[in-house]
């Protein structure tokens, strides 16, 4: 937690970040620590939605009895968010809604009384407020400062978070991080497994100069750690190449839409790789030496009002607010006090004039300084835990991750890392990833397979846990199903009770389970087209077959067919896409026109305005526009995300070889195609990119 001295003028807030997992400890906590001697003191802060323009619309054009589609139609027209002014400004311009005004110009008069009025009350996500022990001398309760309701059980105060603050009570936001649940597993598994005792605080007090968490980062390799795994803040961190966390601490706070508008973010990239040297101002080095002049945080500007321009804490504060909240009188009275405080303290004039032009740029980017060195030291122990136990980040990791993140956490797995993943094993996979840190080899989870629940995976477990592992398909099957299987010798054969229950287990299951690998090492299954028979023998045991639609016959043989089959039940596999290269008709017809090159190797800086055949999955098709420079017209082009195995790259079709093949590239998600592109930089991906050009061939496979 972070410690600040708040003046006297500020009202107490408290903001903490807890484990999503057990935020329900600390509201239980406040509740028996300050509901004592039988008085309500903690309950929830209320919160009420207002009417906004387009709900308010509605609500009075059906009391004016306005046909419902006439109103659906303008509501339609209106932009979310658009408040009274704008309303009118819309209307200048669209003459159906300019229109609708000046025919139920009743309505509209209605309307405008309406907007920003309470339209529900609810209960805060997160604010607790705890109400003091005394008032005047005597004990009391909430009921005694406040008005308060009770909903659904909870009670809930009657003023909403902003209004409890501006009485002066202590409101304390109690929020979920899922971060710090993660991490927490994380450090259950390493600790469990590598006989450790780690502890959050630990890693971000005692291990923060470890050279290996900062080259991971520098590296690129930012994927699932907190804050710092989009694109583009991943590139500026390579640009960066922290070394200690004020680095990530300054990275964090200046990865923000405003200082990126302005150019924070390139200044500091330079002032600190020594291409320009840095400026300070009068009496402002002590503050911003750490952002080589730049005022990245709210308490540099703060720290330079109070010993530059002579303001008191109190008043510190105020410009913080004033900033914030755009209040041009009061700015421009703190604007007065601060330069002649700062002349009164031997600063220039016309330099204490650009230093509040600095205050009042910065006060409108600044990030809090604590809430920066939070996230940093948070990011920071998810990157340390990356670095020095890959096994268990990933495990916890891709367990929860969504599917869009999976490959990129296994492409990135695969790269820095020790750790591989496996398929699922149906001897050893589970409900969640399952890792063996002897071969540091992380199994698929059976959940993870398609309609496979966890209903499923749970009696499959439980009958493994209770009978030992399975020996084959057949044993598989026979102890799973053994009910509905069973043989009666005699009419009279007596029923297991035990066993008279609902298997959720089917033949789907297992055909899926098959498809996915989970019998690969106990039937010692040694290339996936052998899986074809575990299918027949599985088919034989619960009377279904291989439809020709499914399985096609001159498919079976083929074994990109089985890995696609693979990845599309489970999400993980991997296909010999230079096999299918080779064994295409395609090989020959790009012969002399381009090279075959994985797609590691278009992301290789030396193959830049190279041009390559590329063998790959396309897992996603998207549509774009762009303006043409010469005719000012919008034209079409398309992005394919192509895919090998966990290695994904981007190919951009232009419009030319787009509208010419948009039929084929729109059907191409999902389908394996072989295709010709030139290799180039991109500055937008901040890597290399595929790019169609005029005579680029397309061959589908699948």
């Amino acid at each position: 937690m972070w410690r600040a001295d708040i003046p006297p003028s500020r009202k107490a807030d408290i903001d903490v970040d807890y484990a999503s997992d057990r935020r329900q400890e600390i509201k239980d906590y406040l509740e028996e620590r300050y509901n004592a001697d039988g008085r309500q003191r903690v309950f929830s802060a209320g919160t009420f939605t207002t009417m906004k323009l387009k709900a308010a619309l509605k609500d009075v054009a059906r009391v004016h009895r306005v046909p419902h589609s006439i109103v659906n139609y303008i509501t339609a027209m209106i932009d979310d968010g658009t408040d009274w002014t704008g309303l009118f400004r819309q209307a200048a311009s669209n003459r159906k809604l300019r229109d609708f005004i000046q025919t139920y110009p009743l309505v509209i008069e209605d309307v405008q009384g309406l907007l920003g009025q309470p339209k529900a009350a609810s209960i805060h996500a997160s604010a607790i407020v705890v109400t003091p022990d005394t008032r005047d001398g005597r004990p009391a309760e909430c009921f005694d400062f406040l008005p308060v309701r009770k909903m659904d059980g909870a009670l809930v105060s009657e003023f909403d978070g902003y209004s409890v603050d501006e009485i002066g009570l202590l409101k304390e936001d109690v929020l979920a991080t899922k971060e710090l649940a993660k991490l927490s597993a994380v450090i259950a598994l390493v600790n469990r497994n590598f006989g450790q005792e780690l502890t959050i605080g630990r890693i971000t007090q005692d291990m923060l100069e470890d050279g290996k968490t900062y080259r991971l980062l520098s590296d690129g390799n930012t994927q699932n750690v907190f804050q710092f795994s989009s694109p583009g803040i991943t590139r500026f961190i390579q640009d960066v190449q922290p070394e200690c966390i004020e680095d990530l601490i300054a990275v964090n706070a200046l990865y923000r839409p405003a200082t990126l508008d302005i150019g924070a973010t390139d200044d500091y990239v330079r002032f600190r790789r020594g291409e320009v040297a840095p400026v300070y101002n009068y009496g402002c080095y002590e503050a911003t030496k750490n952002t080589f002049g730049i005022m990245v945080y709210q308490e540099q500007f703060m720290s330079v009002a109070h010993t530059l321009g002579g303001f008191d804490l109190g008043k510190t504060d105020l410009l913080r607010k004033a900033i914030g909240k755009k209040k041009a009188d009061l700015m421009a009275t703190l604007k007065a006090d601060f330069i002649a405080g700062a002349v009164g303290n031997g600063c220039p004039d016309y330099e204490a004039e650009e230093i509040w032009h600095k205050i009042e740029v910065a006060g409108k980017y600044s990030f809090n300084r604590s809430h920066a060195a939070a996230y940093a030291l948070t990011a920071y122990c998810g990157a340390w835990l990356k670095a020095n136990y890959p096994s268990a980040f990933y495990t916890v990791a891709l367990q929860w991750a969504d599917d869009k993140e999976i490959p990129s956490l296994m492409a990135e797995m695969e790269r820095c890392s020790p750790a591989k993943i496996v398929p699922p094993d149906i001897n050893r996979s589970g409900t969640e990833f399952f890792t063996d840190y002897a071969t540091d080899e992380i199994f698929w989870s059976l959940t993870r397979i398609k309609q496979v629940g966890l209903r499923t995976v749970e009696y499959i477990v439980t009958e493994r846990d209770r009978g030992g592992a399975y020996t084959g398909i057949e044993n598989f099957i026979h102890r799973i199903f053994r009910y509905k299987l069973k043989k009666y010798s005699y009419w009279d054969d007596p029923d297991n009770a035990e066993e008279a229950v609902k298997v959720p287990v089917n033949a789907r299951h297992v055909k899926h389970m098959i498809l996915a690998g989970c019998f690969d090492r106990i039937e010692k299954v040694g290339a996936v087209t052998e899986r074809c028979a575990l299918l027949e023998r599985a088919a034989r045991e619960l009377g279904f077959s291989l439809s020709e639609k499914d399985f096609p016959q001159d498919m079976r043989g083929r074994h990109f067919f089985w890995s696609q089959q693979q990845i599309a039940v489970s999400g993980i596999g991997s296909i010999d896409y230079r096999r299918i290269f080779d064994n295409s008709e395609a090989s020959g017809q790009v012969k002399g026109k381009a090279s075959y090159l994985t797609l590691d190797e278009v992301a290789r800086d030396e193959n830049d305005g190279r041009r390559a055949a590329v063998c790959a999955t396309v897992v996603d098709v998207a549509e774009h526009t762009y303006k043409d420079r010469e005719t000012g017209s919008r034209k079409r082009f398309a992005r394919l995300t192509l895919s090998q195995n966990n290695r994904l790259a981007e190919c951009v079709c232009w419009n030319d070889y787009y509208m010419e093949h948009r039929t084929e590239i729109q059907s191409l998600k999902d389908r394996v195609v072989i295709l010709t592109a030139v290799i180039r930089y991109s500055d937008y991906n901040g890597c290399n990119t595929l790019q169609t050009y005029k005579n680029s061939l397309l061959f589908i496979q699948s």
